[in-house]
């Protein structure tokens, strides 16, 4: 136990660093706007034009309308609760997703990820997609849906030859598109024509001004799909992901939470979660029950 501890011991204090961090930079994001800072673009996307901002704005809208029209029914919520529901969702989310983890790695590495938690944004709910997605091919479309471009999944099924698994991620988000569009075509132009001013903006540096625009990141992150998909590294996919995502800043890195769940299912190893989910598709699962 002594030993274990004292090759552990880099790895807590790196953990209980990073937690000091992430509890000032909370601390700091609570004081300047209290929490759900990035869940407030999601309550007020109906009240007025749905589409003036940027990548990278605080406060504006930018997912797609279909987020926006699932979204719909909690925005007649008061603001307390409507925060407090994707908080409590992304809270639960991180400590699922640490869960395989000593809990001397996992309770600091949470505190790190609060000012995710706090937030209000989505990228918790992607990790935990990074994992299940790979049972449930269709939550990918939950990510094609809102950042768009870390939407791997999809790579990750094509360069395996796992076609039904990637049907069904295509199959779920077009049924989407489809039907949002019929409701509110004018969304959809306005989608589209927001996606593309944003395009011509980005080979420019987006979040960290030393970190490449997307336009170059992006095909560098598929390419690293394309490699792990074919090695079965599945710790690589939500790397990956950090690195297509259009705009990284620090809530970015709470995708990598998603590894400890990967790793431990592609070594056998049942995290303690009933259902906890497994590498292979349900295509292979097929093939080998057939």
């Amino acid at each position: 136990m002594e030993i274990d501890l004292r090759k552990r011991l880099p790895a807590v204090a790196l953990c209980f660093l990073l937690a000091c961090v992430g509890l000032i930079e909370t601390q700091v994001h609570l004081d300047l706007t209290g929490p759900g800072w990035d869940a407030r673009a999601y309550w007020n996307a109906w009240q007025g034009a749905m589409y003036d901002g940027s990548v990278g704005d605080p406060g504006h809208y930018l997912y797609s309308p279909v987020f926006a029209q699932l979204v719909w029914p909690l925005t007649h919520l008061p603001w307390p609760a409507f925060a407090g529901f994707f908080i409590a969702v992304n809270a639960v989310g991180l400590a699922w997703l640490l869960r395989p983890l000593p809990l001397t790695l996992a309770v600091p590495l949470w505190l790190a990820g609060s000012q995710e938690v706090m937030s209000g944004n989505v990228f918790i709910p992607m990790a935990v997609v990074a994992v299940l997605g790979l049972r449930l091919p269709h939550l990918w479309a939950f990510v094609a849906l809102t950042k768009i471009t870390p939407c791997l999944g999809p790579v990750w099924f094509a360069a395996r030859g796992e076609w039904s698994a990637l049907a069904r991620v295509v199959a779920t988000t077009t049924g989407l598109v489809v039907v949002s569009a019929l409701v509110a075509p004018d969304l959809w132009r306005d989608w589209i024509g927001f996606l593309v001013d944003q395009a011509r903006i980005s080979d420019g540096a987006v979040g960290y001004e030393f970190i490449p625009g997307p336009l170059y990141r992006l095909p560098v992150a598929v390419l690293l799909v394309v490699w792990a998909a074919r090695t079965d590294r599945v710790w690589v996919l939500p790397v990956a992901m950090v690195l297509a995502t259009p705009f990284i800043w620090n809530g970015s890195f709470t995708l990598l939470a998603a590894i400890p769940r990967l790793t431990a299912a592609a070594r056998g190893v049942d995290p303690g979660a009933p259902g906890a989910p497994v590498v292979r598709s349900a295509d292979r699962e097929d093939t080998g029950s057939a």
